[in-house]
C-alpha cells in the first residue's frame, strides 16, 4: 500500500507545483518599446504599458486578478502587447524614438504619478484610450480594461487603413 501511496502523493505535489508555477508567470517586462512598436504595427496591435511598483497592493491585485489571466488569453489569440515598467527601478529601457533610459525616468517622462497606471498606446507611443489609473471600482474594472482595449485596437486599425 505505501509503494502505490507514493507516486499519488508524488502526482499531487508535481500537479501543485506546476499550478504555482504557471500562476506566479509574470508579465512581459518593458525592455525595447521600439522592437515592441514594429511588431505592434506589423501584427496591428495596441501596446499596453503596465507601470506599477513592487511596494505597491493595488498592483499586485491588478496583476493577479485581471493582467495576469488576459495575458494567458492573450498568448493564444494576440489582441494587444501588454508590457510592463517597474517605476522605481533603473532598469534600462528603449524608448518608442529610439532613445536610452531607465524606467523610473520614462514613467517621470510620461507624466506617470499614481500606481497602478495603464496606458494603451499605438506603434509611435501616441494615446489611443483613456489611461486606467488606480484599481477603481473592482466589479466593473474588467469591464472597463476590456473597453480600453478594444477602444485602442479599434483606433489603431482605423489609423493603419487609412
Amino acid at each position: 500500500m505505501f509503494s502505490l501511496r507514493l507516486p499519488i502523493y508524488a502526482l499531487v505535489a508535481l500537479s501543485v507545483l506546476l499550478g504555482c508555477a504557471v500562476a506566479g508567470e509574470a508579465l512581459p517586462v518593458a525592455v525595447d518599446l521600439r522592437a515592441d512598436a514594429h511588431a505592434a504595427r506589423a501584427q496591428r496591435l495596441p501596446i499596453v504599458l503596465f507601470f506599477h511598483s513592487t511596494t505597491c497592493p493595488f498592483c499586485r491585485e491588478l496583476e493577479e486578478l485581471y493582467l495576469k489571466p488576459l495575458q494567458k488569453h492573450n498568448q493564444k489569440a494576440p489582441r494587444f502587447l501588454l508590457r510592463a515598467v517597474e517605476v522605481s527601478q533603473t532598469r534600462p529601457l528603449v524608448t518608442f524614438d529610439g532613445s536610452k533610459t531607465d524606467f523610473r525616468a520614462y514613467a517621470r517622462q510620461q507624466g506617470v504619478t499614481l500606481v497602478p497606471h495603464l496606458r494603451f498606446l499605438g506603434p509611435d507611443g501616441e494615446a489611443l484610450a483613456p489611461d486606467l489609473v488606480g484599481l477603481t471600482t473592482r466589479d466593473f474594472y474588467g469591464a472597463y480594461l476590456e473597453d480600453s482595449i478594444a477602444a485602442a485596437a479599434n483606433k489603431l486599425r482605423g489609423k493603419i487603413t487609412r
